[in-house]
C-alpha cells in the first residue's frame, strides 16, 4: 500500500504537533513506508491529496480535525469527478471537537485502530451555492452542512485572529456566542423530496450524512451514513433566550424543537424579507452562501476510520 499523510499541525490547539512523533509511530504499524507531510493554509490538503493519487497513491491519511478531513475528501474529486476510484481515505482525528468520528476513539488510539478498521462505502453530500460576490461554488462534504447561525459560527471561526492567541477552544465559543448575537431570524424556501416545498423561519437547518455537527450538537443521533439518504433538522426561529438554551441542550444531547425530514436533496433560498447573507458551512468550515443546494452522492469514497 502506498499511503500519503497529511496532519494538521495546528489542530486541538497546536497538540497535534506535539503528538505528531507518538502519531507517525502508531501510523507505522498500519503503513510502514508512509509519506506525511503538514498542512497550514487553506485548499493545501486538497491539492496535496489530488498529488498524491495521481502519483499512484491508494491510501490517504488525514490526520487532524473536521476541517482537515473535508480538505482531503474534496481532494479526491476534479471537477466532481473522482481521480481513483479505488483509493482509500484514512481518517485520524485530532481535533477539539470532532463531529466526524463522534464516538469513535481520536489521536493515537485512532492511529493504531486503522490495524483493525474495514474500508467501507460512505455516502458525500454535495452542495453549490455562491461566494459572497456572487461567484458560483460546489463543495462535498462528509459529515455535514448546515446553514444560518451555525454557518456564521463557521465564518467568524475561519476569521477569528483570536484562535492563535487563545485558542481554537475558545475561538469557537467565541464565534458561537457573536453570531447568536448577531443572528436575526429570517425566513427561507426549503424544498425536499415528497413534495416537501415550504417558506419557514429558521435560526439554523442541518443537512447531515451523520450524527452530530457543530461541534457536538446531537440532532440525529440515528442517521446512517450509507443509506442515500440526508437527515434534515430544522431550528426555526426564536428568542434569543430560547434559542441559546436549544443550543445548551443539543450540546447535551437532549431533545429540543427539532423538525426533521430525510430527503435525497434539499434546496434552500432566501426569500424577499431576507435581509442578510445566510451563510452555508460544510463540516466546520464557511464556503459560501444561500441560495444552495445539497445532494446526496451514494457510496462515493471508501473510508477506513
Amino acid at each position: 500500500m502506498k499511503a500519503f499523510v497529511l496532519y494538521n499541525p495546528a489542530a486541538n490547539n497546536g497538540r497535534t504537533k506535539q503528538d505528531w512523533p507518538a502519531l507517525a509511530a502508531a501510523l507505522q504499524t498500519v503503513f510502514p513506508h508512509f509519506v506525511g507531510t503538514p498542512v497550514s493554509a487553506r485548499g493545501q490538503a486538497a491539492r496535496l491529496v489530488r498529488d498524491a493519487l495521481r502519483e499512484g497513491h491508494d491510501q490517504i491519511v488525514a490526520v487532524g480535525g473536521d476541517g482537515t478531513v473535508n480538505e482531503a475528501v474534496n481532494g479526491f474529486f476534479e471537477l466532481g469527478v473522482p481521480l481513483a476510484s479505488d483509493a482509500v481515505l484514512n481518517i485520524v482525528q485530532t481535533g477539539s471537537r470532532n463531529d466526524i468520528a463522534h464516538g469513535r476513539p481520536t489521536g493515537v488510539a485512532a492511529a493504531l485502530a486503522l490495524r483493525n478498521a474495514h474500508v467501507r462505502p460512505r455516502d458525500l453530500g454535495h452542495v453549490s451555492c455562491l461566494t459572497a460576490d456572487g461567484r458560483p461554488v460546489t463543495r462535498f462534504f462528509l459529515n455535514a452542512a448546515s446553514f444560518g447561525i451555525t454557518g456564521d459560527a463557521a465564518r467568524r471561526l475561519n476569521q477569528a485572529r483570536i484562535s492563535a492567541l487563545l485558542g481554537a477552544d475558545f475561538a469557537r465559543t467565541f464565534s458561537e456566542a457573536m453570531a447568536l448575537a448577531a443572528w436575526r431570524t429570517c425566513r427561507v424556501r426549503l424544498v425536499a423530496d415528497n413534495g416537501f416545498d415550504e417558506i419557514d423561519g429558521i435560526s439554523t437547518v442541518a443537512v447531515l450524512n451523520g450524527t452530530s455537527f457543530g461541534g457536538g450538537l446531537m440532532v440525529t443521533p440515528d442517521a446512517e451514513p450509507n443509506d442515500g439518504r440526508f437527515d434534515i433538522a430544522i431550528l426555526g426561529g426564536d428568542r434569543k433566550r430560547r434559542l441559546r438554551q436549544m443550543f445548551r441542550d443539543l450540546h447535551h444531547g437532549e431533545k429540543v424543537g427539532l423538525r426533521r425530514r430525510r430527503s435525497t436533496r434539499l434546496t434552500a433560498a432566501p426569500t424577499l424579507d431576507t435581509r442578510h447573507p445566510v451563510i452555508v458551512e460544510t463540516d466546520g468550515e464557511a464556503v459560501g452562501m444561500l441560495p444552495a443546494s445539497f445532494e446526496i452522492v451514494p457510496h462515493a469514497i471508501r473510508i477506513r476510520i
